[in-house]
């Protein structure tokens, strides 16, 4: 009774490979591409002289504003110094009046009277020596003092006209910057001072009307920013930066505002350094700028490469791809065994494709003759192999015929033995020819159909059918070399009659199992014979280590593997070969 279990076939390596170098090719950039490619280097110059021209050009444009907006802002300051200049000719005229410079009762109706189309100053008012107010533009419902005020301290340590510092009018309730003109008597002492309120409104709407575009704004003396036209995103000035205004003349710094976007300042101070005028605008930026002349520094080059591209897309694919897709498809007809097909077409392409097509029509003639040749040799050849190989399975048959009369005559049991194992030996060599001579490949041989038949005969030469033991074979589809299939089925037959002469003595039934299977991953071949019966310590033969293991040892090493006996999965004895594949073996169709 014989079984088979057979293994899933797996897949070709070579199909694996040609997958691969396609999945390759797939990937690589094409001739069109790569022409692009090619005109996108040739413009590379062009665009990078447009860059560098647009870079030199925002510079200057950058610098033109940097210019301008330090223009804006000392002409916005010249405005306010002159209102604040204003304010101290005004407070000279009044202290040559004599009820002003003497705070008379007229002095009060003097100070209104100047005041009265002045909207840019507040409250005008005479302050004695002793830092009282004598007379006020505004009623005074109380005593007012300035002795303590620094303003007036400043007026009388330097007799000329000072500016404070922004405060708030303790007569009008009023954001002013206060503007201070010493008074003298007659001898030239100091008699006190004409002080006004310069409204912090009017300087801003004339800083907001000189700016123009830009943002303006007032910083005093400790770098606060007092009023700002527009949101400025600055809340101080650096010290640094002031000490530079008040030493040059203006100060030039860049930062960012609310927005995050960059901008540039300018600072300049007033008739001191108690207020300054600040003046923001903009920054501009490269991309913004390149895209204002966007014909010259994006639109042209762009349009040049969508060109060129265009050109070389449409040129290529008419002067060189379609030759390259018919030469292609003669290419695959020569695959295909197809030599009789010429590329006549290619006549009318350009010379360098018409001399490879000529070359492909030589090349194709020449393995047409040259596969003509080995045609006839392969067969010549075929035939002698299977020839030999007939003719040595012929021999080794007449052999086993002659082993075969021979223990007829032989009395001796053990010489009868003897006889029958070089006769089981012999039947599996004279197997492995009839297989090559009847296989179609000489140097391969499929293991299953092989090792089935193999065993089948072997099962019946013991007398397995007889003593109803049973063979269950697992023969993987697998190609090997047909020089390595005759140690593996000697190996096999060996196994199998030791196993029917040592493993069921004295039993009337028993399985015996032979494996052949493939490890794909690992590239190794096993090959395993195990019984169920008395195992090799009951054995007439204990650890069956005579001529068979000798001759297991030898079979291993002439694949290059190794031989191993131990107990079997179902307590009886087992030995396998195990041996690594070579690069031309492995899978076969079942």
């Amino acid at each position: 009774m014989t079984t088979s279990a057979t293994p899933a076939p797996n897949g070709s390596p070579a199909d694996d490979e040609s997958s691969g170098l396609r999945s390759r090719s797939r990937w690589r950039a094409g001739l069109r591409v790569r022409m692009l490619a090619v005109i996108v280097l040739a413009l590379i110059p062009i665009l990078t002289l447009s860059g560098l021209y647009t870079q030199s050009r925002f510079e200057t444009a950058r610098d033109n504003q940097r210019e301008l907006l330090a223009a804006r802002a000392q002409i916005t300051a010249q405005s306010q110094r002159q209102l604040i200049m204003g304010a101290g000719s005004m407070m000279s005229a009044l202290a040559r009046q004599a009820p002003v410079r003497l705070g008379g009762a007229l002095c009060a109706r003097a100070l209104a009277q100047a005041l009265a189309d002045q909207t840019a100053y507040s409250n005008l008012v005479r302050v004695n020596a002793r830092g009282v107010v004598a007379c006020s533009a505004e009623p005074l419902d109380d005593a007012v003092r300035f002795d303590e005020a620094r303003w007036f301290a400043e007026a009388r340590d330097s007799g000329q006209f000072i500016v404070g510092a922004l405060e708030i009018d303790p007569i009008t309730s009023q954001a002013v910057i206060r503007a201070v003109s010493p008074v003298f008597d007659p001898e030239g002492d100091f008699a006190g001072a004409l002080a006004t309120g310069i409204r912090l409104s009017a300087l801003e709407d004339l800083g907001r009307e000189r700016a123009g575009e830009a943002r303006s704004a007032l910083v005093d003396r400790e770098g606060r920013v007092l009023t700002q036209s527009r949101d400025m995103g600055l809340a101080r000035v650096d010290a640094a930066l002031m000490a530079e205004a008040a030493q040059a003349g203006s100060a030039r710094f860049t930062g960012t505002g609310p927005d995050g976007a960059p901008r540039q300042f300018v600072l300049v101070p007033l008739l001191s350094t108690e207020l300054y005028a600040l003046l923001a605008e903009s920054a501009p930026e490269f991309l913004e700028f390149a895209l204002v002349d966007i014909t010259g520094t994006i639109v042209l080059p762009v349009l040049m490469l969508v060109l060129a591209g265009a050109v070389i897309w449409i040129a290529t694919d008419v002067m060189i791809l379609r030759w390259l897709r018919y030469l292609q498809r003669v290419a695959a007809a020569y695959g295909k065994g197809r030599y009789s097909v010429r590329p006549h077409r290619a006549r009318r392409a350009p010379g360098e494709l018409r001399e490879l097509a000529a070359g492909f029509d030589t090349m194709a003639r020449s393995i047409a003759e040259r596969d003509e040749a080995l045609t006839r040799s392969l067969a010549y050849q075929e035939m002698l192999l299977k020839e030999v190989h007939h003719r040595v399975k012929n021999n080794l048959q007449i052999i086993t015929s002659l082993i075969n009369l021979q223990m007829r005559s032989v009395d001796d049991p053990k010489a009868a033995k003897v006889l029958g194992d070089a006769q089981s030996r012999i039947n599996a060599l004279a197997l492995v020819h009839r297989s090559l001579y009847e296989a179609g490949d000489f140097a391969k041989i499929n293991l299953k159909p092989f090792f089935e038949e193999l065993c089948t005969l072997t099962h019946a030469a013991v007398g397995g059918e007889e003593r109803t033991l049973d063979l269950v074979t697992q023969i993987a589809p697998a190609h090997l070399g047909a020089e390595r299939c005759i140690p593996l089925a000697l190996f096999v037959t060996e196994a199998m009659t030791n196993a029917y002469k040592h493993a069921f003595e004295g039993r009337d039934s028993g399985t015996l199992t032979v494996s052949v299977q493939m490890d794909d991953e690992a590239r190794n071949l096993t090959a395993s014979v195990t019984d169920n019966g008395v195992g090799a310590a009951g054995s007439p033969e204990p650890g069956r280590r005579g001529v068979g293991g000798a001759l297991f040892d030898a079979f291993a090493r002439q694949l290059g593997g190794k031989a191993e006996a131990g107990t079997g999965p179902d307590g009886g004895h087992g030995v396998s070969i195990i041996f690594p594949l070579l690069d031309d073996e492995g899978p076969a169709e079942a």
